[in-house]
């Protein structure tokens, strides 16, 4: 079979480039490669159980699919046991049947393939794989019964898959499972699972179930038919209870638009899958021309729902006479009945059908196409004929031998106009059909487009067994029956399975068990609910709850599926908690640009070494003050579950600032079988939470927990806290045991919350913006009209919090003031405008601001980033000017550079006497003990400290250079030589018992008197792995400024997975009594990303635990179109910055972000104003229009002249 190609990983394009040159040394790495891909194909990974494919080629492989054809590499195969599995096609033509093919017989049956792979010029490698080929099933009985798969509505929780099955041999009576919860969700693609579909395989003992990849309730419709998913969903089992992981597979075209309602069918003619789905197919590559189609129905091959065909039209509208050809048809369906098949479409028919409606035809040929006249049509206009308009998402099934509803042929179609699925039916699929809308059926609540398969008794039966639990006893009942303290108006109060609940609301009745407030402010209830078992047992409990008003929003949390850096949606933020605020159309929308706000801490594994973790399945709940919290569990960045499987991780908002999520920690809940899909709740009932959770094998467990908000500290190893301990949720005395069994309570894919709390999410995760701008009015002598020039406008936001800015006043209406009396002055706010990119291949920038002598002069120094070559630097260059803006490139600012020091053209020697061989890494200006400093760090050759070349970033160390007293900056001689910075006793920076260490982005701050480095650091041992960079600090004499004072500690510990094992670059800012650090994290990279922490200036800043971390990132990649790569316009990598003011006193901020491309290949620095948020966070990102809003910038005050 023709694969769909896919680019293969970079060392295998180095490989194959190097074969396909001719090169024979390359050739014996290719076909390990390939033979180890032979050997990892996962159809070997349990046994046979049906044909399977023999991949004749190596991009035939699923390891090594893509687009690149290896030609050259053939692979042959020979089969111990041809009549088991064979090794020769059969057949000719279109229908040949493929090697490969698989009979089984009476017993598991061993079978040794081998497979050898053929290199022109070298000698063949053969690989034997062994296989064990299963017994064919007993004959099963006739299916008695049906299972009907299915999802809901157009929301997060709706896009799930669930499963009933009949009610005897009737598909027209239904039962749930798992109380109508769903079954199957996805964790891959969109996250959505839609238009589900089930099928038993051509040998009876598996199942496959494929669904579409569209989630509308977290993105709604728009791009979903041009931008949508190329992958399908798909699951296997072999009893219909365990389902194996989820294969999220691409089997679509790049020119496809979307890959919609997948659906298979065996042809015994070939022994493969026929599937086919829904596509529009576009005929440019940013999809804005369609092919002129419409939607129309593609299919593709496949042997074992892994590996696919190129996908080829099958039917399209203009197949059909009389069909509206640009609208297209979607969602077809093929049951098979003898030797006939029947397809089911829903096309934009003009031919007697006012709306969109399903066609049916017939054929002998299932894989003909629809232009081959194989086709025939028997049937147009259904649903509307049957008086059911606005149908789609049709499935057929045919009836059970003794079907007890008295129909042969079913067609089920999705009645979108409200309704949902309805099922049709006929006994005849002859002549003039008739179709019959039944009007006695009972299907679940609110189905959406599925599919309904046959099955056994026996399967029906261990179904219900699996999924429908017996109901608990009365007191496990009380314990897990919980309304959440916090409700919106108008929420269903639940009710335990297979009881009747009566409710009192304030001492009042409450018949409808509906709460409803409809008043603005919420208000307490106080509930009692009474509810009767099937026994006639009674059980009264009673709840105190917060009703919200009508002003009430929802609030989601989720993770996503990880992507690229390109999208800034690497595995390192994907796998965080994400937050979404329901806008004014109900549609989910996220906060903080769908990017995580809350992230997972890792696990220690070694000194400075951190093992990173993510978060999967969070969930929000309140805690018993009211605090928001959400729950989740941790996982390996490859999205594996976490060793500690008996653990969850559980975060809550920050009283004194409710959206900044804090860690708690993990909590555990004593479950071996593993916790998946946590959720909590407090009961009010019994002042404790609920917690439940769902194992690894699908049963739902719940536990109670006393306080979620009890923590401790426990010791870990190699953690860098006080005494190594890390704080956690205390777990014995405070967990209660584990029970079997789902919690009654409401639905908690979205959390109620009231308007106070959305606005605080929105400050804190969304836009800041301006929104006011005035100026006072003033009263000046009319001698002292230059005091009008100070006049400033204070600038309002949308977060509470202010700035002020100066004005430029108009000359006008200055002019006119030349005698006492009241002026209307009018003026521009003034806000200086930088080039996008300030100094191109300049990273690590730093600009500070000289007063000396009265005379103000700006100074910028960077690291040299020229093609990515910072190692390579023979310089370290600095620019002085009167202006910031003449520090720029675009103002002659590279023409102002002069190398303070310079490798190639003076062998610059440090204090020390080594001679500085590269790097001059981030070069940072302070004025340390009145003198004007700056900290860089030289790297060295390791072999010969005398040689000006062949530095390596291994040797890189921190050193400082001073500016002789009365000496001029743009003078290299009035400069000290480099002079190594070490410990109080001499020794160097870093860990003494490791081999070798570097110090990098060292940085100097002051509290009262007393100076502080900080810098990061890591060690490198000499075998093994390298340690984490963590941010150290350590006091200082500003008068001896190459000498610590105090012993290092480490402050900052890359210990989130956004942070990525990187702390560096670390820059302080002192902002309403708290000292705040700057710090980057992540690689020298687009993935690079700015974090904050902070500490009360009173307290000891050289102790970790006083240090705060902002929950989310402070600056942080902008995601690019898809197809397009632009660094100048989306800003990617941002990081390691410095902070200065400018002329008119306003805080600057000017850092790096990823260059190549833009001047070059280099990262470049760039230049913005900064704004301090209410909540005191420093916002590093606020565009001009933000800053002082157009309308805003026009400003008036009024004066008067005495």
């Amino acid at each position: 079979m023709k694969n769909i190609l896919r680019p293969l990983p970079a060392l295998l394009l180095a490989i194959a480039s190097t074969a396909l040159s001719g090169a024979t040394p390359a050739q014996a790495p290719l076909l390990d490669t390939i033979a180890q891909a032979v050997r990892d194909d996962p159809a070997w990974a349990s046994p046979l159980r049906g044909n399977v494919t023999l991949p004749e080629t190596a991009a035939a492989l699923p390891a090594l699919a893509g687009r690149l054809d290896l030609t050259s590499a053939r692979i042959t195969w020979r089969s111990s046991d041809p009549k088991t599995i064979t090794d020769t096609d059969r057949g000719r033509g279109a229908d040949v049947i493929r090697k490969g093919a698989v009979i089984r017989g009476k017993a598991d049956r061993p079978v040794r393939l081998t497979a050898t792979v053929s290199l022109a010029g070298h000698a063949p490698r053969a690989v034997p794989i062994d296989v064990t080929v299963r017994a064919a099933p007993a004959i099963a009985p006739p299916p008695s019964a049906y299972l009907f798969v299915y999802f809901t509505e157009n929301t997060i929780n709706g896009e799930k898959l669930r499963f009933a099955v009949s009610d005897g041999n009737n598909a027209l009576q239904w039962e749930t499972l798992n109380d109508a919860q769903p079954i199957l969700e996805s964790t891959q693609g969109t996250r959505g699972l839609r238009d589900p579909f089930i099928m038993r395989s051509a040998e009876g003992d598996r199942f496959f179930l494929l669904a579409t990849d569209l989630s509308t309730g977290r993105t709604g419709w728009g791009g979903s038919t041009d931008q949508g998913s190329l992958y399908l969903e798909i699951w296997e089992s072999t009893d219909l209870i365990h389902w194996g992981q989820q294969r999220h597979v691409r089997v679509n075209g790049p020119m496809a638009g979307m890959t919609w309602a997948p659906e298979a069918t065996y042809d015994p003619t070939i022994g493969a899958y026929v599937v086919y789905w829904t596509s529009t197919l576009y005929k440019d590559a940013a999809h804005k021309i369609e092919d002129g189609n419409g939607p129309q129905i593609l299919r593709a091959i496949t042997r074992d729902f892994r590996t696919f065909t190129t996908p080829e039209p099958w039917f399209k509208a203009a197949d059909v006479p009389g069909a509206v050809t640009a609208k297209g048809m979607i969602d077809a369906t093929v049951m098979k009945d003898g030797d006939r098949y029947y397809r089911f479409t829903k096309v934009s028919d003009a031919s007697g059908c006012p709306s969109s409606d399903i066609l049916a035809q017939v054929s002998h040929s299932l894989r003909a196409d629809g232009a081959s006249g194989h086709w025939k049509i028997i049937d147009r206009c259904i649903g509307r004929r049957s008086g059911t308009p606005e149908v789609e998402g049709p499935t057929a099934f045919l009836a059970n031998p003794g079907d007890t509803s008295g129909f042969k042929y079913f067609l089920w179609v999705d009645n979108y106009g409200g309704v949902g699925y309805i099922p049709l039916a006929t006994n005849s699929l002859d002549g003039k059909i008739a179709w019959t809308y039944p009007h006695d059926f009972r299907l679940p609540k609110s189905p959406r487009h599925g599919t309904v398969m046959s099955i056994t008794a026996a399967e029906r039966d261990a179904l219900a067994a699996h999924w429908s639990p017996a109901a608990p006893d009365a007191a496990t009942l009380a314990d897990s029956w919980v309304v959440p303290p916090v409700l919106a108006s108008g929420t269903r109060l639940p009710v335990p399975v297979d009881h009747v609940a009566t409710w009192r609301a304030d001492d009042r009745p409450l018949p409808d068990g509906v709460l409803v407030n409809p008043g603005a402010e919420p208000r307490t209830v106080r509930l009692e609910g009474v509810v009767r078992g099937p026994d006639g047992t009674m059980l009264t409990k009673r709840f105190s709850v917060r009703l919200l008003g009508r002003s009430a929003r929802r609030l989601a949390s989720y993770a996503r599926v990880p992507t690229t850096p390109h999208d800034a949606n690497q595995p390192t933020v994907a796998r965080s908690i994400h937050l979404a605020l329901d806008g004014a159309d109900g549609r989910m929308i996220p906060l903080n640009d769908n990017y995580g706000i809350a992230f997972a801490s890792g696990d220690y594994v070694g000194v400075d070494r951190v093992a990173l973790r993510g978060i999967a399945d969070p969930s929000l709940f309140y805690f018993a003050d009211g605090a928001l919290g959400v729950i989740a569990t941790r996982v390996d960045m490859d999205g594996t579950p976490d060793p500690a499987a008996t653990e969850t991780v559980v975060f809550r908002s920050d009283p004194r600032q409710p959206p900044t999520f804090v860690k708690l920690g993990t909590l555990d809940l004593r479950d071996a079988g593993g916790i998946t899909k946590p959720r909590a709740v407090w009961d009010t009932a019994t002042n404790r939470y609920i917690v439940s959770w769902t194992d690894r094998t699908g049963r739902p467990r719940w536990t109670s927990v006393a306080d979620l908000a009890r923590t401790e500290w426990h010791k870990t190893a190699f953690s860098p806290g006080p005494g190594g301990n890390r704080p956690r949720i205390v777990s014995a005395g405070n967990v209660g045991d584990a029970h079997i069994g789902a919690v009654t309570s409401t639905d908690t894919d979205t959390l109620p919350i009231d308007d106070t709390m959305a606005a605080a999410l929105r400050h804190r995760f969304g836009r800041v913006v301006n929104t006011t701008a005035s100026v006072a009015p003033r009263t000046i002598d009319l001698r002292r009209i230059d005091k009008l020039s100070g006049a400033r406008v204070t600038l309002g936001y949308s977060d509470g919090s202010t700035a002020t800015r100066a004005v430029d006043w108009d000359r006008a209406d200055v002019a006119r003031l030349t005698r006492p009396g009241r002026y209307l002055v009018h003026g521009t706010i003034r806000q200086t405008r930088y080039p996008a990119i300030f100094a191109y291949n300049r990273a690590d920038p730093d600009i500070y601001r000289w007063e000396h002598d009265g005379r103000v002069r700006y100074l910028f120094a960077a690291t040299d980033d020229t093609n990515n070559d910072n190692v390579g630097s023979p310089h370290l260059p600095l620019r002085i000017a009167d202006t910031i803006a003449d520090l720029a490139d675009d103002q002659g600012g590279r023409a102002r550079e002069v190398d303070l020091l310079n490798r190639r053209t003076r062998a610059d020697r440090t204090a020390e006497g080594r001679v500085i061989a590269g790097c001059y890494w981030a070069p940072e200006i302070h004025e340390i003990g009145g003198r004007l400093s700056i900290l860089f760090a030289p790297c060295f050759n390791p072999k010969d400290d005398q040689s000006s070349e062949g530095g390596e970033w291994s040797q890189v160390q921190s050193h400082i250079i001073q500016l002789r007293d009365g000496g001029d900056p743009a003078n290299p001689a009035d400069w000290s030589k480099p002079a190594a910075i070490r410990k109080a006793d001499g020794t160097p920076l870093g860990r003494p018992d490791m081999a070798a260490n570097i110090s990098l982005d060292m940085s100097y701050f002051e509290v009262g008197h007393q100076g502080y480095y900080i810098w990061s650091q890591r060690y490198l041992p000499k075998s093994g792995p390298l340690g984490d960079p963590l941010t150290w600090i350590a006091k200082v004499d500003p008068v001896r400024p190459t000498r610590l004072t105090s012993a290092p500690a480490p402050i900052i510990a890359p210990e989130t997975s956004v942070e990525e094992n990187l702390a560096e670059g670390a820059f302080a800012l002192l902002h309403d009594q708290r000292m705040t650090l700057v710090y980057s994290s992540s690689g020298v990279s687009p993935t690079y990303v700015v974090n904050g922490t902070s500490a009360p200036l009173d307290a000891d800043l050289t102790r970790i635990d006083v240090w705060r971390k902002w929950s989310a990132p402070l600056q942080k990649s902008v995601p690019m179109p898809a197809g397009e790569t632009d660094y100048r316009r989306y800003e990617q990598g941002p990081g390691h910055g410095a902070f200065t003011t400018d002329e008119d006193g306003n805080q600057l901020y000017v850092y790096h972000s990823w260059g190549n491309g833009v001047g070059g290949d280099g990262r470049d620095a760039r230049v913005r104003r900064i704004h301090w948020a209410a909540d005191g966070r420093p916002l590093l990102d606020m565009t001009p229009d933000e800053e002082v809003a157009p309308a805003h910038r026009r400003v008036s005050m009024m004066v008067t002249i005495r």
